[in-house]
């Protein structure tokens, strides 16, 4: 390549570098350090001095250990067995660096060109580390931590202010915010993956304190190897309580045969086995929390745009705040290396994050590590799919699966609880604000819950016989009448002096819920005062804890999480 191409090309990655982290005016690149075989992390504004001595690299950039480098070795043809004592580190499009030198083959490319899967995946389980290698690992990764010495100290230790207002340095800001919330108790996520032992540390050592809360949410679909790890840290850290929150009313699997698999267009999982029982933990706790966790802004466009502190949008009174928000992986890396810090050992296989193995989002690379390392997961959840991609009547779903397009399903197309969410109303001829409806599901205890919302339930003053119910207002005036006979489908709705002109779709979302109602637990997080409960197949609303703010209401855009996956959005003509 000529040199003005080379400069060109430079220049475009430098750009397109900008636009991607430029975060409190902060350029951040990694270069390569050819003298010492290890990335800088440089700052493109305060070390334009430095950066003219080294060669762009990347935006970001993560280590490749061992294990991962034997991968390498069973994958690429052309790599020898000295790649065992290289530097060798890649970035987030799964590109290696190899001593600085790009590998230009492609890991997921050569993935599919694998022949003999059962013998590949022998030839890596059969890898044993020397010492010699563990020698050299050592030093490549002490030359990493040495030569990045001045970045660790800006990212733990500076005071300078973002433009937030709030420190850089993770350890100042840390304090300075538990300082201004003494009223609330300081916990951390913990989720087993990089950014949470990371941020857990940050607190623990900030505070100067080992007994930080820390809660880990066990979807019940974590990598063996967070598990493995989840419960060594809680062996390691004897001292700090840990408090694992999970969902045991629900199975994934029996969820995802009535509504369809998560999608990254409809991603209820989380909702249903990871915010929902925490949801149910706090209202419990009832106090306000302080909770540090590991959000970071260049995971995702959507993250991207979170502040550093913020009132959680979805369980009151807790209010998040992340140390390490404007990190790259490479800080992390920096940081977990440079403290000895023990981590889940599924990044020394090559996963660059480890979250539930049947997620979504997934990348190809993933799904291509969980086939090795993880082949009874792998599988269980591979026949899932071609079955429910058979079962939707999908004639390419082989096809469906291989080529991951059911990541991008939306909607509950194929499935028969999907016929559920349909809402008809008849306008009532004989009374004004007035509508009928014919339900799914026939009328009983539950049914009423869903209207508590809406004021005090009054079953007294109407007529029994019928099913007449009044909805009061805090003055005991009457505005809602519902007919409703318990064992019937039939129910009409009457509104009086209410002027909300959307009352009737609030009115229609509830309805919704009651049709598609699988006590998911997602609603356990779905009310700001914990009123919700959702235990042992019922679904109850605390009347003396309602504030009918009707923010439930609106939680999930069809008034239930399962709903709303199952509608499926029509294109417009």
């Amino acid at each position: 390549m000529a040199k003005k191409d080379i400069i060109k090309k430079k220049e475009k990655n430098l750009e397109k570098g900008e636009k991607m982290r430029k975060r409190n005016d902060n350029i951040i690149n990694i270069y390569w350090d050819s003298e010492n075989e290890t990335p800088l992390i440089l700052d493109e504004t305060k070390d334009k001095d430095k950066i003219k001595k080294y060669e762009y690299l990347t935006t970001d950039i993560r280590p490749v250990f061992l294990e991962e480098k034997h991968l390498m070795f069973c994958l690429f043809p052309k790599i020898k067995k000295d790649i065992y004592f290289k530097s060798v580190w890649t970035n987030k499009k799964g590109r290696y660096f190899i001593n600085g030198e790009k590998l230009n083959e492609s890991a997921i490319q050569s993935s599919k060109k694998i022949e003999n899967k059962k013998e590949f995946i022998k030839k890596i389980n059969n890898f044993k580390r020397t010492k010699e290698m563990e020698k050299k690992e050592k030093i490549i990764l002490e030359n990493f931590i040495l030569l990045n010495k001045e970045r660790y100290q800006f990212l733990i230790f500076s005071e300078e202010k973002d433009k937030e207002g709030y420190f850089y340095g993770a350890e100042p800001f840390i304090r300075e915010l538990v300082k201004n919330n003494k009223e609330r108790i300081v916990a951390t996520s913990f989720s087993g993956g990089k950014d949470s032992i990371a941020v857990s540390h940050l607190v623990r050592k900030a505070l100067n304190n080992q007994g930080i809360l820390h809660i880990f949410g066990d979807t019940t679909l974590e990598l063996p190897k967070t598990y493995e790890f989840v419960k060594k840290f809680q062996e390691n850290n004897d001292k700090t309580p840990f408090l694992i929150e999970r969902n045991n009313e629900n199975d994934f699997f029996e969820i995802s045969k009535k509504i369809g698999p998560p999608s990254r267009v409809k991603s209820w999982c989380c909702s249903i086995f990871k915010t929902g029982p925490m949801g149910t933990t706090f209202a419990e706790i009832n106090e306000k929390i302080l909770m540090f966790y590991g959000i970071r802004r260049s995971e995702s466009a959507s993250r991207s745009k979170y502040t550093r502190v913020t009132n959680s949008p979805k369980i009151e009174n807790q209010k998040v705040a992340s140390p390490i928000i404007d990190w790259l992986d490479v800080d992390v890396w920096l940081y977990i290396l440079t403290e000895k810090l023990d981590f889940n050992p599924a990044y020394r296989q090559g996963f660059s994050r480890v979250g539930c193995w049947c997620c979504p989002n997934n990348s190809s690379w993933s799904d291509f590590l969980g086939s090795i390392y993880n082949p009874t997961e792998y599988k269980k959840w591979k026949d899932f799919l071609l079955e429910f991609a058979k079962g939707i009547g999908k004639k390419d779903y082989k096809d469906y699966v291989e080529d991951g397009k059911w990541k991008a399903r939306q909607g509950g197309a194929g499935l028969e609880i999907a016929e559920k969410i349909r809402i008809e109303a008849k306008e009532c001829v004989a009374e004004d604000n007035s509508k009928s409806y014919e339900l799914f599901r026939e009328v009983d205890k539950e049914f009423f819950e869903l209207f508590k919302p809406f004021g005090k339930l009054n079953f007294e003053l109407g007529n029994q016989k019928i099913g007449e119910v009044f909805i009061l207002d805090k003055n005991d005036e009457i505005k809602m009448k519902i007919l409703a006979k318990k064992g019937s489908k039939k129910v009409r709705i009457t509104t009086i002096n209410i002027m909300d002109k959307y009352i009737f779709s609030k009115i229609e979302k509830q309805l919704r819920k009651f049709n598609t109602c699988i006590y998911c637990k997602a609603c356990n997080s779905a009310c700001p005062f914990g009123a919700i409960s959702v235990v042992d197949n019922s679904y109850t609303i605390d009347e003396k804890v309602c504030t009918h703010c009707l923010k439930c209401i609106d939680h999930f855009s069809s008034g239930c999480l399962i709903a709303s996956s199952l509608v499926i959005k029509r294109s417009k003509k």
